[in-house]
């Protein structure tokens, strides 16, 4: 608590640079796909057709008067789409407001600095999360361990807590996401995400916490929790259950080609998922791409070239690095395609996607949440209320987005499954 004597205090802030603590934008897929097809859809299920045979039954005849057979039809198939619905809420109370005002005793007002940037971080959350297989999983544990009232989890390599974010409000479930052990009460007080830590702190005690729990968002509940149809949905090599509502074990075309690696990513290992494409379609998308993970981008380049190289005869000579140049890189081509870097990417697969069979079905653009009938800031931001049913000093809002991808071909894409991570990035 402030002491009596606050009001006699001149307050000095440092104004030159305010550090951000944490993840800034990085969204890779999601600037894919928000370039790609919009389509507007209601309550109704969005349709999405494609054709698989083309029809026509060719054989030998007679033309001496033979029976010329009888023909077939083209036949196609639909997968159904629909939106997901998500969102993103800020609260503040009236002093927070108040005492951030004035630029001479802060770096920020966090409320319209919220305001102005809140679609920025909407994003950054959609892009995390649209890397998931269609549940809500967004973290896989290893280990869990308690002490001075909290837990902390050990992530797995593969994706670690790279789709999480400091502050957020999480579910835990356990490892078939069956039952729910801590919903909508705990958040990440700390992340460690650099290799091999792993690790996230949460504000309390996850009950009958075990080391192989699963982390997911808030607002979801019951057995299986539903995500958005993000990458691992579409563009997989499973061959049970279904994809937009199509059984994979009777529609081949709805399996990803796939290398199944079990080693380090070679450049042979793209050209076998475009000669897959290439001998099932008859040509492969000039735009394809590979959405690796940093780690893989660090195994390419020191495969590529490590020797140092000098002239022994030259004593003034210096070391030459040959290790290709890559810090702040976002690209490299391996294999004849190229491949973004994305640290949303679980670091043992890499996806092969062509940007333009992705879309978004879209129920309205990524908005306010708004009291329907009433515009402006009236119908924007909100007053809280307190336990007699007075107004509360406090003003809440949200921002709320309602779309999910959807993918028109994921057989004319690919995938490289079991790929080895790098002992320096596992």
């Amino acid at each position: 608590m402030p002491t009596n004597q606050i009001f006699q205090q001149s307050e000095v802030v440092r104004q030159k640079l305010f550090p951000s603590w944490m993840e800034l934008k990085y969204n890779v897929l999601s600037d894919f796909i928000s370039k790609g097809e919009v389509e507007m859809v209601g309550e109704r299920d969005f349709r999405v057709p494609a054709k698989k045979i083309f029809g026509g039954r060719a054989g030998h005849y007679d033309p001496q008067g033979g029976d010329m057979g009888r023909g077939t039809s083209p036949q196609g198939v639909v997968m159904l789409q629909s939106f997901f619905s998500s969102r993103l809420n800020f609260e503040f109370g009236q002093l927070q407001i108040m005492a951030t005002t004035n630029k001479k005793v802060a770096v920020q007002n966090p409320f319209l600095q919220c305001i102005a940037d809140g679609f920025r971080e909407s994003t950054l959350y959609w892009d995390k999360w649209i890397h998931g297989d269609g549940t809500a999983k967004l973290a896989t544990a290893t280990a869990h361990s308690s002490s001075s009232g909290v837990s902390v989890y050990t992530l797995d390599a593969k994706f670690g807590a790279q789709l999480l974010r400091r502050g957020q409000f999480i579910t835990v479930y356990d490892s078939t996401l069956a039952t729910v052990k801590s919903a909508n009460v705990l958040s990440i007080t700390d992340m460690v995400v650099n290799s091999p830590t792993r690790t996230v702190t949460l504000s309390g005690i996850v009950p009958s916490a075990a080391a192989t729990d699963c982390i997911t968002f808030e607002g979801v509940s019951g057995a299986s929790p539903i995500g958005p149809r993000g990458l691992k949905y579409w563009i997989s090599s499973a061959t049970s259950g279904t994809t937009a509502g199509i059984n994979r074990a009777t529609e081949s075309q709805l399996v990803s080609k796939n290398v199944q690696v079990s080693g380090f990513l070679t450049p042979e290992i793209p050209m076998a998922i475009q000669h897959r494409i290439l001998m099932d379609r008859g040509e492969v998308g000039n735009s394809i791409l590979g959405l690796a993970a940093p780690a893989q981008q660090g195994y390419v380049a020191s495969n590529i070239m490590t020797v140092q190289q000098y002239n022994l005869a030259d004593a003034s000579s210096k070391f030459v690095d040959r290790l290709p140049a890559i810090k702040g890189k976002k690209v490299f081509e391996w294999g004849d395609v190229p491949h973004w870097v994305d640290i949303h990417q679980d670091q043992s697969v890499v996806p092969y996607i062509i940007p333009s069979l992705w879309g978004r079905a879209q129920l309205a653009p990524v908005d306010f949440f708004q009291t329907p009938g009433v515009s402006g800031p009236a119908g924007r931001f909100f007053t809280l209320y307190g336990g007699s049913g007075a107004p509360a000093s406090a003003v809440w809002f949200g921002l709320v987005r309602n779309e999910d991808l959807f993918c028109i071909d994921p057989g004319a894409q690919g995938v490289a499954e079991v790929v080895s991570v790098p002992s320096l990035y596992s």
